[in-house]
């Protein structure tokens, strides 16, 4: 697994927001607010990755002062550079 590697993924139909922390795996996902999820690691239980229910409704006025990085974009999907 990358260490720094965060995974995006967006289905715009869906609104729906997928992030990985490392190489996209499966996990144990828990709904900690409505429409959003923590994936864990079923051995270790640390996060792995996180799920966004109505993303652009919730963040699209607000994404880039939150997130002011740099994307690159490519066949594995996105990669946040620092």
């Amino acid at each position: 697994m990358e260490k720094n590697l965060i995974a995006l993924s967006y289905d715009k139909e869906s609104d729906v927001l997928y992030m990985s922390f490392g190489t996209p795996r499966f996990g144990i996902d828990e709904e900690t607010e409505d429409g959003i999820f923590v994936r864990r690691d079923e051995n270790d239980h640390n996060i792995i990755g996180l799920t966004i229910m109505d993303f652009e409704k919730r963040f699209s006025h607000k994404f880039m002062q939150i997130l002011p990085v740099a994307m690159e974009t490519g066949k594995e999907g996105i990669r946040i550079c620092a």
